[in-house]
């Protein structure tokens, strides 16, 4: 993961979270957590977004059923 800047963080966090608002499909916020440092722990993003995906796989399988 590279470097970004404050603003490039924010900026990004800003426009995932209104994808997210739209639909409240949880890939927006794995999305934030996969690109947003962590305080340089990137490996908590990561898990949180696996955590994040795996619900919402298990919640769109549930409405199939």
């Amino acid at each position: 993961m590279s470097k970004k800047s404050f603003i490039e963080n924010q900026t990004l966090v800003e426009n995932l979270w209104t994808q997210y608002q739209i639909n409240k499909d949880p890939k927006w916020l794995a999305e934030i957590c996969l690109n947003v440092p962590f305080f340089d722990h990137p490996e908590v993003g990561k898990e949180i977004a696996k955590l994040l995906e795996s619900q919402f796989h298990k919640r769109s399988s549930d409405a199939v059923d």
